[in-house]
């Protein structure tokens, strides 16, 4: 590289028709003719002062890229972002796969770590977690050491390493609940909280984290019972400490997302009221001040969801709601899991409206499309199924549906889920002739029970 820089140093220099000392009158007199014989090779500020000197881009100098060509990649980076940003993740993924074979795109650092990012997000978005998560990890372990934040500080960039740690986390901790692993997904929480908040305080990036967390916290407190005081008193601390933080900054996102994920704590402790108001402020606030209709679609698919599971006398009520945010998810190109919750919010309000035949078809179509990859809400569309099943008075059919989430809370190390599934499994099996069945399955949740 020193005698590639050296000859376009030379090269622009007489077509500038500068002497070397005129280039750039900050360095010694001979600091120019030494770079040009290749007898010094300069530091980066350097090249920036030679850069200014000579009217050009620093990445010529190093590296041969123009002006033009990073334009055009960063073009190339905004479509895929857009696409991205659109629920149009087949060809978000594909444009981010092209600008990843360009070896020019590692010599721009914001391009790529963009561009990394995008392409994990929208291998996400197609449903394929542990591809995204094997990527979320590389990508978080090449960004979470001593020489990239020595280099972050020196370069004045300090908030933006942060923050793209905090969204890395984020989707990492997502990511991780969604296939089922909470206990991994909480960790990576935990930890990144914890050091993006003292190394910057509160940002709106940090405050999405802290909502994911939450989250994750939630669907952990319904798969088990715990005395642990420490554990039930931390996600009531940090809803606290996020509504703080988010009224401070003052960001509707980040009011939102606090908002929505204080009104599923409400519902899942049985405060339909504090609930209620929580997602009618999370509403307010996002019609006020965003424009969202795929996040608007997720938060309207939530409160239906969470609001039947809490009092299914409101199915009715939330019925249109939730039809019309099954139609705002599909127009705007959602993600499967998102598409996967809102058709299991609908199976939900048909059991709660006496339409069990349209919840097994719902249900049914739910865990088909997870293709066994988002662990966790295809154990919950499982639980609807066989409860529709049940309600029909078809018990075996109504365990095999049960079996099905008795095997992912197994998978996800949720002995207590589990043991309750294997348990109605046997009763089920039992009240429907296949006596054997029922032992083999007694037996299962007496297994599960004390895992």
């Amino acid at each position: 590289m020193p005698e590639q820089l050296a000859a376009r140093m030379r090269t622009l220099r007489l077509q500038r028709g500068l002497r070397p000392f005129q280039v750039a009158p900050e360095l010694d007199d001979d600091c120019i003719e030494l770079i040009e014989r290749g007898d010094l090779e300069p530091t980066t500020a350097m090249i920036r002062l030679i850069a200014r000197g000579l009217r050009c881009s620093p990445l010529w100098l190093t590296e041969g890229l123009d002006v033009h060509a990073i334009t055009k990649l960063r073009a190339e980076a905004g479509h895929a972002d857009a696409a991205l940003a659109a629920g149009r993740f087949t060809d978000a993924r594909a444009r981010y796969a092209a600008l990843l074979g360009q070896p020019a795109l590692g010599v721009i650092p914001d391009l790529w770590r963009q561009t990394e990012l995008g392409y994990a997000l929208a291998v996400e978005g197609e449903g394929e977690l542990p591809q995204a998560i094997n990527r979320l990890t590389a990508l978080m372990e090449s960004h979470v050491n001593a020489a990239t934040e020595a280099l972050a500080m020196r370069a004045g960039r300090w908030p933006q390493l942060v923050d793209y740690r905090a969204r890395l986390a984020t989707a990492l901790c997502r990511c991780y609940r969604e296939i089922g692993d909470l206990g991994h997904g909480i960790a990576i929480g935990e930890e990144a909280l914890d050091r993006e908040v003292l190394a910057i305080g509160w940002t709106s990036s940090i405050i999405e984290l802290g909502c994911t967390l939450l989250a994750a916290y939630a669907e952990r407190a319904n798969l088990e019972t715990t005395d642990d005081r420490g554990a039930q008193l931390r996600p009531r601390q940090l809803l606290l400490e996020l509504t703080n933080a988010a009224n401070e900054i003052g960001e509707p996102r980040g009011q939102v997302a606090v908002a929505w994920n204080g009104a599923i704590m409400a519902a899942r402790s049985g405060d339909i009221a504090a609930a209620k108001e929580l997602f009618g402020r999370a509403l307010a606030v996002h019609a006020a001040g965003l424009n969202d209709r795929r996040g608007l679609a997720r938060l309207r698919s939530a409160m239906g969801e969470e609001l039947i599971k809490a009092g299914p006398d409101l199915a009715e009520s939330l019925y249109s709601t939730l039809l019309q945010a099954h139609e705002d998810l599909a127009d705007s190109a959602a993600s499967t899991v998102d598409l996967g919750y809102n058709s299991l919010a609908l199976a939900r309000a048909d059991l709660a409206r006496g339409d069990p035949h349209q919840a097994i078809d719902r249900a049914t179509d739910v865990i088909k499309s997870m293709d066994g990859t988002a662990a966790l809400v295809s154990a919950h569309a499982a639980e609807v199924l066989a409860e529709a099943y049940a309600d029909l008075d078809e018990a075996l059919e109504a365990a095999r549906a049960l079996v099905l989430a008795a095997e992912h809370w197994e998978a996800m190390s949720a002995p207590e889920k589990a043991a309750r599934a294997w348990a109605k499994v046997s009763e089920l099996r039992t009240r429907g002739g296949d006596l054997e069945g029922g032992q083999a399955a007694l037996d299962r949740a007496m297994l599960a029970a004390v895992v």
